[in-house]
């Protein structure tokens, strides 16, 4: 099963609202859908732009179109040997190696008659998702807190970062609103100095929250240790942690108890799964988080937690907040869970023609 062709095509869609973190604010999220073509089947993946590993739509296309050159005709059934071939043809652009890995996966999931997470090896049946409330007045949040919880979410995730006293008002007031029985989880997105994320973690450490992540700069290693020394909070490492060896590092300076994965930050599930054995073996959660991702990319994230005991927690919800995702299938969303459809591959499928497209 030699790889024919491989396709890619630019699309957008508008968020319900905007989405406000501490590095950024987005109305509209860019995705790159990708087609890996082998023998008479296909495979889709997805490469979302993002400000983490600094790539864009164009720099994404660009680096698509070298590695789709280079890769015709490669044995599309040797994952390892295809990922080694993209490090070897460009560097970095994790996020553009991730579309094509995880179309691989989907087309050997289809060429083996089986669902993704069934050839990977299946560990769960379904992943709890939380549902994440951006930066907003008091108010706002309480409201999309509510709004949420009515409808099926049992975990939250709140983003804070760009005003202390704020953020701690915010967060007490939704833990308020939803009550105890609710998951809480935070996310600074790197936006405090060290002092200040000691001080908030210790005004919220009595609201029963279960991570905060990334408090400070992802380069602070020293203070995100430090941080970590004071805090009765577990700290979850996001911006830190692209590779395996920024994960060997988290763990040789004890600065985190849990790693958020994403596939557009490590390039794909097969380094995904490095990732998180190295985790594994050292005694680290992982967790599957997701950028402005549609259904392809955010169903991979879900097969590859399901295959992965390690995995523990699931920010998988970029596609709640995209008013016109034609990605289509692969799981249904149920009491807070996320369910893979039974389906060969990842079960997704894509409708190119209604978005418009450009292929460079």
């Amino acid at each position: 099963m030699n790889i024919k062709r491989v396709d890619y095509f630019h699309v957008q869609c508008k968020r319900i609202e905007p989405f406000i973190i501490a590095t950024s604010s987005t109305n509209i999220v860019n995705n790159i859908l990708v087609k890996v073509i082998a023998d008479e089947n296909y495979g889709y993946g997805n490469a979302c732009p993002n400000t983490v590993t600094n790539e864009t739509p164009r720099s994404i296309l660009k680096a698509l179109k070298i590695l789709s050159h280079e890769l015709t005709g490669e044995d599309a059934k040797d994952l390892n040997w295809i990922n080694e071939r993209m490090d070897s043809i460009i560097k970095g652009n994790p996020s553009a190696k991730a579309g094509i890995d995880m179309a691989l996966y989907d087309l050997q999931g289809k060429f083996k008659n089986v669902p993704v997470y069934k050839l990977l090896g299946e560990k769960k049946k379904k992943m709890l998702t939380d549902m994440t409330i951006g930066i907003m007045n008091q108010d706002a949040a309480v409201e999309h807190a509510v709004q949420y919880i009515n409808r099926g979410f049992k975990a939250l995730k709140i983003k804070i970062g760009l005003d202390k006293e704020k953020d701690i008002k915010r967060i007490k007031a939704v833990r308020d609103a939803v009550g105890e029985d609710i998951k809480l989880r935070v996310d600074a997105n790197q936006g405090y100095d060290i002092n200040t994320a000691i001080e908030v973690i210790k005004k919220i450490e009595a609201l029963n929250i279960e991570y905060i992540e990334q408090p400070v700069k992802w380069d602070d290693l020293e203070g995100l240790s430090e941080v970590r020394m004071h805090s009765n909070i577990p700290i979850a490492a996001d911006e830190s942690v692209k590779s395996k060896d920024d994960a060997l590092k988290i763990i040789e300076k004890e600065c985190s108890d849990k790693i958020n994965i994403k596939l557009m930050k490590c390039g794909g599930l097969t380094k995904a799964i490095e990732i998180n054995t190295i985790a594994k073996n050292n005694g680290l959660k992982t967790m599957i988080g997701c950028f402005g991702e549609n259904r392809v990319s955010i169903t991979a994230g879900l097969h590859f937690a399901l295959s992965q005991e390690n995995v523990c927690y699931a920010d998988l919800d970029s596609h709640f907040m995209l008013i016109n995702d034609r990605t289509i299938g692969g799981f249904t969303f149920e009491n807070g869970y996320l369910i893979p459809l039974k389906k060969i591959g990842f079960g997704v499928d894509v409708n190119i023609e209604e978005w418009g497209s450009m292929n460079f």
